[in-house]
């Protein structure tokens, strides 16, 4: 029978106070006391909640309480507002024909994180992939395409062979100097133009056209999913660039007839910036129209955020892109602001990453910034056919962790054996390990702060000679590298130590009536065996691993709502390796089924259950799957 149900409750409602603590006055306590309000969560359908409302908080005071537990009772860990905020968060968003890379990865666990955040303070989260499968870029790839495309290998291995010719196409425009060709790519007597605008208010792609379009669509969608799939991130919604053509010509015609857009003298159709002071772009034109009347994807991106307003009606919407494209978002808020929008707003205090910024005020801007930049991986350019494919990166790490768990004497997990729900072999896992490490790499680092990530458990990732120029750069150490490693295992362990004081007994349990092959804790009966202690464990609550560790849980509450403020995956991940390291040290010093008091064994069972549940609450926070055995 499965025995790691996948949501553990506990519940400390019924256990009696010692103290009320809003009578007690200062004369119980000395300067040097502890106090500590310690807060157990589970993890339900991608939410952090409050296990059924409750926490145990603990008093403590070394000196003069002997580390006794003074009162248990009830506090809320997370203060929900009364509105619950709609958010729209736009992320990953990668180009059609073009191979998914590291940049591409830390865009997706960043945003994936953010949706993961909003969603445990209990916002309802719409989490869009914008793909981008128009524009000028298509048109030079189908270009090379007639030059140097094969259709043969393009059935074989269409991502591969597309990002070939896109890497040939492009030089062949660096060595022609043709950087600025509006469209397509000249080459003998042929000018491949796909992308014709209509004045009536239509884009259309001849016949032949669309269907190598719709192909090259089809292929990096799916591979796409089956990226996605790996990396645990699901989407509510998929909307393509090409969705918004039309809506965009018509709002830049919009704006025209409404005066707040112009045509130039070289037929542009512009909107001014001139005398403007809140932006950084004061004096320029930002284009909306091209002068053969071809939207950009500024206006197609102005069009989407419009027709998501009017879908959603959402209180804030998020951009999780690459820093590089801050001008980009700079226009977008201009023209959205011009037009009577007052949801977006560029600045948030302490952006740059400062710890000391005052968590109210950050959190206040926050909750409307719109762009959530993040640091560039460095080495990654596409157009010059530098990085590898994450693809090879996530299958190199899948057979490093494999190799690394058969010969390991600890790993439990057979070739054909599964233990973790869903039902996983020892390959499935070593995959799990490996996207585990490569997402907790990305999180090492403060979110703005650029990565030159040289190699990856082994595998080099990027060029030789981006390596060079960059070294100035953050650099990924060994031990970065494997920490979600570390995390993965110390889950693990606490699972098997759930695990055995069932069947030691020491644990209550019984069976899950809705489903006979599943064991549940038995979470009353706890209640009552706490209920019957005369007097708290000295030897255990005395112990300074587990005074650290509670006070490394009661912090769980803190970092979270300045992760949350912040958008800061990192303070999660550095918070998590704490924990364990805490977890650990606790291990040694609190051994559970070998002590000989049942109070000693049910408090330290206690604090370890509680330290599983956090951990794993901020695995799934950064969308990493914790692992119930290795």
């Amino acid at each position: 029978m499965n025995i790691h149900n996948q949501y553990h409750w506990i519940r400390f409602t019924n256990l009696k106070p010692v103290y009320n603590p809003r009578k007690l006055d200062d004369s119980v306590f000395s300067e040097n006391d502890f106090r500590h309000s310690y807060t157990f969560y589970h993890h339900a359908h991608d939410h952090l909640y409050q296990l059924c409302c409750g926490s145990l908080s603990i008093l403590i005071n070394q000196n003069h309480c002997n580390g006794k537990i003074k009162k248990l009772f009830e506090k809320p860990f997370i203060h929900y507002s009364n509105h619950c905020e709609t958010v729209v968060v736009d992320y990953s968003s990668p180009n059609i024909a073009k191979p998914f890379h590291l940049g591409h990865f830390r865009a997706t666990v960043t945003g994936n994180f953010v949706k993961n955040i909003n969603e445990a303070f209990g916002n309802k989260v719409i989490g869009i992939n914008y793909i981008g499968d128009w524009g000028t870029q298509f048109d030079i790839l189908a270009s090379g395409f007639s030059k140097y495309g094969d259709q043969v290998e393009l059935r074989r291995n269409p991502i591969e062979h597309l990002y070939k010719v896109y890497v040939q196409v492009n030089r062949d425009i660096q060595s022609s100097n043709k950087k600025n060709l509006p469209y397509g790519i000249d080459h003998g007597d042929q000018s491949v133009n796909f992308f014709k605008p209509i004045l009536n208010n239509t884009t259309e792609i001849q016949s032949r056209d669309t269907e190598f379009w719709r192909y090259i669509r089809e292929v990096t969608c799916e591979q796409l999913q089956s990226n996605y799939q790996r990396m645990n991130i699901q989407f509510t919604s998929y909307e393509y660039e090409s969705d918004y053509v039309e809506k965009a010509y018509a709002l830049a015609n919009m704006l025209l007839a409404n005066g707040l857009a112009y045509k130039s003298s070289d037929g542009l159709t512009c909107m001014s910036t001139a005398n403007n002071n809140d932006v950084n772009f004061s004096n320029q034109n930002i284009i909306l129209l091209k002068s053969d009347k071809s939207t950009l994807y500024l206006t197609r991106d102005i069009a989407a955020a419009i027709s998501r307003y009017e879908k959603y009606h959402f209180d804030r919407i998020h951009y999780v892109v690459e820093i590089g494209q801050r001008l980009h978002f700079q226009q977008l808020n201009y023209v959205l602001l011009k037009m009577g929008y007052n949801w977006p707003v560029l600045s948030m205090v302490g952006d740059d990453g400062d710890d000391n910024t005052d968590n109210d005020q950050c959190s206040q801007c926050a909750r409307n910034l719109l762009h959530i930049p993040f640091g560039r991986i460095m080495g990654m350019s596409t157009r010059k056919g530098e990085g590898l494919f994450l693809l090879d990166i996530l299958n190199n790490a899948q057979q490093f962790m494999l190799n690394r768990m058969k010969s390991s004497q600890n790993t439990r997990i057979t070739q054909n054996e599964s233990v973790n729900p869903p039902l996983l072999c020892q390959n499935e896992i070593a995959d799990h390990l490996g996207v585990t490490c490569l997402v907790t790499t990305m999180f090492a680092y403060p979110r703005q702060k650029p990565i030159n990530l040289q190699t990856f458990l082994g595998l080099p990732v990027t060029s030789s000679s981006t390596t060079m120029k960059n070294s100035h750069l953050l650099k990924s150490s060994a031990v970065s590298e494997l920490c979600g490693l570390t995390l993965q295992y110390c889950h693990a362990r606490l699972c098997s130590l759930e695990s055995r004081s069932i069947s030691s007994g020491l644990f209550p349990f019984k069976v899950n009536s809705s489903d006979p092959t599943s064991i549940v804790f038995d979470m009353d009966q706890l209640i009552h065996e706490f209920d019957q202690f005369k007097e708290w464990p000295s030897t255990t609550i005395n112990e300074k691993s587990f005074v650290k560790l509670a006070d490394q849980l009661c912090r769980f509450s803190t970092v979270l709502r300045t992760a949350y403020s912040k958008y800061e995956p990192h303070y999660v991940l550095q918070y998590a390796l704490q924990l364990t390291s805490d977890v650990n040290s606790a291990w040694k010093h609190l051994p559970v089924l070998a002590c000989t008091t049942k109070e000693d064994q049910l408090i330290r069972l206690f604090i370890f259950l509680a330290s599983r549940n956090v951990l794993a609450s901020c695995l799934r926070l950064m969308g990493i799957k914790p692992l119930n055995a290795i």
